[in-house]
């Protein structure tokens, strides 16, 4: 675990029912937030590019927000989303994180404890698909509307999803690659942790370009530890001292920082193409450096903004708001790396979770 996880755990370890909350003022939090043009689905089925605006709830509202873990960024930029949003519309927060995906009882039990605290609505970003599907219908047979974000609970009582395409990130990552070895050359894919749905996705994607380019060999193909850059460095070294030809790596999140130090410490950088799905902040050095040449990611921070004001607008009562919202991938390339847009998918860099995710509705 890296010093980024021994610091996220720390917060983790704070938030639990029996602390009491610190309430986040809004003007810590506010950034002038200016939406996006998002695809809306609405429940009749008519598909449409529109423009999110904020909006104010007319009444108070509290909206209980269950997360898998702190000890991915990317959870922790969307509890940035989250807590932006919930301070600059007035619309109350409580954000609780499990000890991971394999923590899926300790989420359960988070998401029953805010449903018996009486929240208005609730979002969750499961564990697991398949074993968060009873607790949300619990929920949602109680008149509490179940919002998801990521993924979704194999359930048809859900009230509004948002997520990334996971499949276009696998899809546009392997596509790159493809193109940049001009259909011939051998490459080696770090999928990140079995079982997960969004990993799945993503290499389902990844297959699925695959199917375009006949002359690409997958010489190795591994599931693991998404989180540590440490393992992926240790794998990349193994994959490369076994095949010393190989020609790219397509690596799910922070273990393609490890890769790029294998290549760096073995010279290899100009040598061997690094695509990433979801990269950091801490990954902009690397496409600087040319160590990883490639990363497409999802508006992470902006989506839990979107989904809060979903809430809103069902909240306020009104005739027409969408109920799923799908979100474009975003490029992240050396050339264009100044341009990226990151106030979308990343907190201010240095931001940390307060102890207690706490804010109280207006």
């Amino acid at each position: 675990m890296g010093n980024w996880s021994k610091k996220l755990c720390c917060a983790v370890a704070a938030m639990c029912f029996g602390v009491t909350p610190l309430t986040a003022l809004a003007n810590d939090y506010d950034d002038n937030w200016q939406g996006i043009i998002a695809e809306d689905v609405y429940p009749w089925g008519s598909r449409v590019w529109e423009k999110w605006d904020r909006v104010v709830p007319e009444k108070k509202i509290k909206i209980g927000i269950s997360i898998p873990s702190l000890s991915s960024p990317y959870f922790v930029n969307q509890s940035y989303g989250f807590l932006t949003e919930a301070a600059a519309t007035g619309a109350g927060v409580t954000i609780l994180a499990a000890n991971g995906y394999e923590d899926i009882q300790g989420q359960i039990s988070q998401i029953e404890n805010m449903v018996q605290k009486g929240v208005d609505a609730l979002v969750i970003a499961p564990t697991s698909a398949e074993a968060l599907t009873m607790v949300s219908e619990e929920a949602a047979d109680k008149g509490i509307p179940v919002y998801f974000i990521g993924e979704a609970a194999i359930t048809d009582k859900l009230k509004g999803y948002i997520c990334e395409n996971d499949f276009q990130f696998g899809f546009k990552g392997i596509d790159w690659i493809g193109k940049k070895l001009e259909g011939k050359g051998k490459i080696a894919i770090l999928a990140g942790p079995a079982g997960s749905t969004y990993t799945e996705a993503i290499n389902k994607g990844a297959h699925a370009a695959l199917q375009n380019y006949p002359g690409i060999e997958v010489v190795a193909e591994q599931w693991g530890d998404s989180e540590d850059p440490a393992i992926g460095q240790s794998i990349a070294e193994n994959i490369m001292n076994a095949h010393p030809d190989i020609n790219a790596f397509f690596v799910v999140e922070a273990q393609a920082h490890g890769v790029a130090n294998a290549l760096i410490e073995a010279g290899k950088t100009n040598d061997i193409d690094v695509v990433m799905a979801y990269p950091f902040q801490a990954t902009i050095p690397y496409i600087k450096n040319g160590a990883i040449d490639y990363g497409v990611t999802g508006h992470s921070l902006t989506n839990a903004r979107i989904l809060l004001n979903m809430i809103v607008r069902n909240a306020n009562e009104e005739n027409q708001v969408p109920k799923y919202v799908w979100t474009d991938g975003l490029n992240m390339e050396k050339d264009t790396i100044d341009q990226f847009p990151k106030n979308h998918v990343w907190a201010p860099e240095g931001w940390e979770p307060p102890s207690s995710m706490v804010i109280e509705p207006k």
